[in-house]
């Protein structure tokens, strides 16, 4: 009796899950689900970061990014193991998703939803500076330790200088971008057509 319950389950799951699914094509405006299909690709597939050091190199997706700040842990995210993305996982799935929902929501604050990739960008933007900044710091300390002369200074900025010569900017970064302000263009227009 328990295969034919479960069979009864996935059939009416397949019935109404297809149904929903069909109107959910209806509703969603076809630009904006192309837009989010493209930032779903240009966050997860698409490099953002390239880093070369010592002869070899390392792509990072911006999902990737987000784990780098989540977990602190560089290596791991250059592998693909380590610590997940957290609280930026659920900030990532909101920014690609959210601008979905005015299809869905006819209530003015849903328009908000098209300022979320922007928001990520934001929040990602303000990471990446405040780990920059942490390694700055731990570089003049180095040099502080080092005595604080003025060849341990230099030192202390060729190795920032090395760092920053050593990234390049993938597709991902210019397309996820692209996306984030063409959203927000679209959320500011969107919100001026309701006022």
């Amino acid at each position: 009796m328990q295969g034919k319950e479960l069979r009864d389950v996935l059939t009416l799951a397949k019935t109404h899950g297809g149904r929903w699914a069909a109107i959910a094509a209806r509703r969603v405006n076809r630009g904006d689900a192309i837009g989010a299909l493209l930032f779903l690709l240009a966050t997860t597939v698409f490099s953002v970061i390239t880093v070369r050091m010592m002869g070899s190199h390392a792509s990072l997706s911006f999902y990737d990014l987000l784990r780098l700040l989540n977990g602190g842990d560089v290596q791991g995210a250059m592998s693909g193991e380590g610590a997940g993305a957290g609280i930026y996982a659920l900030l990532w799935l909101l920014a690609v998703f959210g601008p979905l929902l005015p299809s869905f929501l006819s209530h003015r604050g849903a328009k908000l939803a098209y300022f979320l990739p922007v928001a990520l960008w934001g929040i990602t933007l303000a990471g990446v500076l405040s780990e920059v900044r942490e390694l700055m710091n731990a570089s003049r300390q180095l040099s502080g330790f080092m005595g604080g002369s003025r060849a341990s200074r230099n030192m202390a900025g060729d190795i920032a200088s090395t760092i920053w010569n050593s990234l390049s900017f993938g597709f991902g970064f210019y397309l996820s971008l692209v996306l984030a302000v063409c959203f927000a263009v679209r959320g500011v227009a969107a919100l001026r057509r309701r006022a």
